[in-house]
């Protein structure tokens, strides 16, 4: 039952934000190789650091509240309004960052060139044609 109840509330109040951001090594990879200005790549970079130390400490916060959540789940007695009581900061934890990561983003595309910003973001290719999407 316990356990059950941990996937469910883990489930439905996981983190997104992974879903925001790219793979911030290789973003940081592809603004060395292909910014050609210093001053702007000096920026792009601060900002791809802003965005992993979010995430880090986004991961923190997130350990510490399943912590907390798993020593209430531990008790039988723990009634049911305490435990949901407790998942809440999952919500607005996980909002807090997707949107910190998401203005990260704007800013990092305000940085770039459009020619850069579809070389450090190209679009998704889709499964089934293999061609990239465009919005």
């Amino acid at each position: 039952m316990l356990i059950a109840l941990t996937a469910f509330l883990l489930y439905h109040f996981g983190s997104h934000t992974a879903a925001l951001t790219p793979p911030l090594d290789r973003t940081a990879a592809v603004i060395q190789k292909d910014v050609a200005d210093e001053t702007r790549r000096k920026q792009a970079l601060a900002i791809v650091d802003r965005m992993k130390a979010t995430i880090k400490a986004s991961a923190e916060q997130r350990s510490q509240s399943v912590a907390s959540l798993n020593d209430l789940l531990a008790k039988r007695t723990t009634p049911a309004s305490q435990i949901e009581h407790a998942a809440q900061p999952f919500i607005g934890e996980d909002r807090a960052t997707a949107e910190k990561l998401l203005d990260l983003r704007f800013e990092l595309k305000s940085v770039l060139t459009p020619g850069e910003w579809a070389k450090v973001l190209p679009p998704p290719v889709t499964e089934r044609t293999g061609t990239k999407k465009t919005a």
